[in-house]
């Protein structure tokens, strides 16, 4: 087994919180419950830092082996038992939960600590357990470890020599100065009580295929992209939970994968949380089209990308870690659908209703989207510390109108 080491800057920001990555479906036709339990002991074999621990070394964090705990296991649970509560010092990092459902359905829920993993190599082990068990139940050979099995370098660690130092402050201080002049809304909360509960609030919004199509056929037809088009979205759905008919400025916190910005990438299979955020921020009124405001979302994004701006974010970190980070932005967004989740199933197995998200750490909505086969889904998470279940689903309704109009009329004002 390897050593440990600390925590990187951006793994400690996540350890501190302890938030998970949060996958799951509904699993019709028949399932032999021991053999998946079967396949999540194996879930180590591939990945030996599942039966390592985050524990507490000072003020950090520390990366370390623990020979003597079990692997992780599979965990019979019970329909109202919460799924995405934070991880501590010390827990496995990855909790495997199935649930016995009233028609005879099972819901699998797969919570894996964000510290270790982001939301593409989480689909890709959800994708690895559901080819083992398939393996296991059918007798097909099952899926071989890669070689190089030891825990991998942090994202944040190995883009920090492209920065030096003195650069990383001159722009985190033009950053401050940008945030300070322009301050972006934030969506009214109410916290639910002092001790609220851990997690979010679901709510996904499913697009059939045909809606799917059309909403990447618009993009392309107004020279945007889809993550564009899907965030000027959000933003308009997140302007009707505002007063007022003035035009208000909005942030988004977009998601930024960083395995193509290291020699050699980083495979999707190899667990650790390689993402960084990018901010785009424009004002959004009420009768605006999606496709104008896409159109802007592009340019910054396209901006931030030749600037290398989710790199710098990262490198970043590692300065701000004793001071206070309040997140800037009034939601954010994660494009999972840029790894489309393919599970190997058995005849006669289906599964529905996947979802798939991590829990927002402040006061700040979140929107992740993934895609099964041909579809897209997007899934909001709003945080149960911040925002009862009335504004979360007012917030789901929005989102959900706003993402037909722009389907079915992109040109048509909300």
């Amino acid at each position: 087994m390897q050593p440990g080491r600390p925590l990187s800057a951006v793994e400690e920001f996540v350890a501190r919180t302890g938030t998970p990555v949060v996958l799951g479906a509904t699993v019709h036709g028949p399932l032999d419950i021991d053999a998946l339990a079967r396949a999540v002991r194996r879930l180590s074999d591939w990945h030996p830092v599942l039966t390592y621990r985050i524990t507490r070394q000072g003020h950090r964090h520390r990366l370390s082996p623990a020979p003597h705990q079990p692997p992780p296991r599979l965990r019979q649970t019970t329909p109202h038992e919460p799924f995405d509560a934070p991880f501590a010092p010390g827990d496995p990092l990855l909790h495997a939960g199935l649930t016995r459902q009233p028609d005879g359905t099972h819901r699998l829920v797969l919570a894996i600590h964000h510290a270790i993993s982001d939301g593409v190599s989480a689909l890709s082990l959800t994708s690895l357990l559901w080819q083992t068990y398939t393996a296991l139940v059918t007798g097909a050979p099952e899926p071989t470890p890669p070689p190089d099995l030891a825990p991998h370098p942090a994202t944040d660690d190995l883009l920090a020599h492209r920065h030096p130092p003195l650069k990383v402050a001159a722009w985190l201080t033009g950053q401050a100065l940008d945030l300070a002049v322009h301050r972006s809304a934030r969506l009214p909360g109410h916290r639910p009580g002092p001790s609220p509960e851990p997690g979010a609030h679901l709510h996904t919004t499913e697009l059939t295929t045909a809606q799917a199509h059309r909403l990447y056929r618009t993009a392309r037809q107004h020279n945007t992209t889809s993550t564009a088009l899907l965030s000027a979205i959000i933003l308009l759905a997140a302007r009707t939970q505002l007063p007022s008919h003035r035009p208000r400025r909005l942030s988004l916190g977009v998601t930024i994968g960083l395995r193509p910005c290291l020699t050699p990438p980083i495979p999707a299979h190899r667990l650790l949380t390689a993402t960084s955020f990018v901010p785009v921020a424009t004002e959004v009124g009420t009768n605006d089209a999606p496709t104008e405001l896409a159109s802007r979302i592009d340019r910054q994004l396209a901006t931030a990308r030749d600037t290398a701006h989710a790199e710098r974010q990262a490198v970043a970190l590692r300065y701000l870690l004793h001071a206070p980070t309040p997140i800037p932005f009034t939601m954010m967004l994660t494009n999972m659908a840029t790894h489309r989740f393919r599970p190997t199933l058995p005849p006669g197995t289906r599964l529905t209703a996947t979802f798939g998200y991590a829990p927002p750490p402040g006061p700040v909505p979140a929107v992740f989207i993934t895609r099964v086969h041909h579809t897209l889904a997007l899934h909001l998470a709003t945080p149960r510390a911040w925002f009862d279940a009335r504004q979360a689903a007012s917030l789901a309704q929005a989102l959900s109108h706003q993402l037909v109009t722009a389907v079915d009329d992109p040109q048509a004002s909300p």
